[in-house]
């Protein structure tokens, strides 16, 4: 990695990014039982189905704790703790288009969580949500590829590209939260590495915002550890999946003003789980001849629990996935293109592996 400065400075910097993240789960930590309180005051509790695996009254709503710890860390790490020097000169417009995409996402998923919108309806909020970003300027503009090199995309490509990578990621997220701990620990697993790679490659201010996201996932996994007492809600599952959309596009390879470069094998590594459980949604409703959008018992955590793999021995399962994935993805980004690929190839097979030979019925012992 071409780390931004080596010495005192960059140990003080640092030390501010670790103080971020533990603002941000202290900050979620004490907002979760705010938000508790009133869920169990006001009955607002999540549908029980034969899809879910809880039977309990449980609060739905621990997606406006993450929301709100991450914007009032993130804007305050940005702008009181970050030297203006190393951060990524976005313009104020640009930051309020993103936090205007932010918010239409967020606030259709508490919406959807007190009344169930209908799906089109939905879609179109995102698509607005994910235009917002692509007006921004933080769009697949560049791209790098092992043994291509940097590709450097359209207007007329990287708009409608964007749009759709906002949407698909905030939906993959949104699907896979299923069980006690899973959509938030995957999050924060990813987002962990994310910043890990920003601060290492001197994009501070991509450090900033996923070290917050960091914390504030954290924080709200206090309370949603199994047995969870609070779920996040799709106003949870959006945000999450919304943010982890936008980081990489906002620039994980360096602090010039120029266009960030997007790469793609790295990213991919990194959300590698929920995207390939969406992609499995996709294929089996479609065979099927079912909506995309129509629900199912068939995710990666449900053929878990069907071997006999639940609570937090499903968590260790995937969040050490998760955790190969996220090496795997700092190896790709700092190795050769020959080396990149290849590891990439490998991990990504096995993984589909294992999750193909999921869907076979074959229960597991204890």
């Amino acid at each position: 990695m071409v780390y931004f400065q080596r010495g005192p400075r960059r140990i003080a910097i640092s030390g501010r990014i670790a103080a971020i993240a533990l603002a941000a789960f202290l900050a979620n930590a004490l907002i979760t039982p705010v938000i508790l309180a009133v869920a169990h005051r006001f009955n607002w509790y999540d549908d029980t189905d034969h899809r879910k695996i809880h039977s309990e009254d449980t609060p739905r709503l621990g997606g406006i704790g993450i929301f709100l710890a991450f914007v009032i860390v993130a804007l305050g790490g940005i702008y009181l703790v970050m030297p203006p020097d190393h951060l990524r000169p976005w313009s104020s417009s640009s930051l309020a288009l993103m936090l205007g995409g932010l918010l239409a996402m967020h606030g259709l998923g508490v919406y959807d969580d007190f009344t169930n919108l209908r799906a089109p309806l939905k879609f179109l909020i995102q698509i607005f949500a994910g235009v917002l970003v692509a007006l921004s300027g933080a769009t697949f503009q560049r791209i790098a590829l092992p043994f291509v090199g940097t590709l450097v995309l359209p207007g007329w490509i990287a708009f409608p590209l964007t749009v759709l990578w906002i949407v698909s990621i905030s939906n993959a997220l949104n699907l896979i939260d299923g069980a006690d701990g899973l959509a938030g620990g995957v999050a924060m697993i990813a987002v962990l590495f994310m910043g890990i790679i920003a601060f290492g490659q001197g994009s501070l201010f991509v450090a900033v915002i996923s070290f917050a996201l960091f914390g504030a996932t954290a924080g709200f996994l206090l309370f949603n550890f199994p047995p969870a007492r609070i779920f996040m809600g799709d106003g949870g599952s959006l945000t999450l999946g919304f943010l982890l959309a936008l980081i990489p596009l906002m620039g994980i390879t360096g602090n010039s003003a120029a266009p960030m470069t997007v790469p793609v094998i790295t990213v991919l590594t990194l959300l590698y789980v929920p995207i390939v459980d969406t992609i499995l949604a996709i294929i089996r409703r479609s065979r099927r001849g079912l909506p995309v959008h129509s629900p199912d018992r068939e995710h990666i955590h449900h053929r878990l629990i069907d071997r006999g793999v639940h609570g937090r021995r499903l968590l260790a399962v995937i969040y050490s996935g998760m955790i190969v994935l996220g090496f795997t993805a700092i190896i790709t980004y700092t190795a050769s293109d020959a080396v990149a690929l290849l590891l990439t190839a490998l991990v990504w097979a096995g993984a589909l592996v294992a999750i193909i030979l999921l869907g076979k019925h074959e229960n597991l012992q204890d």
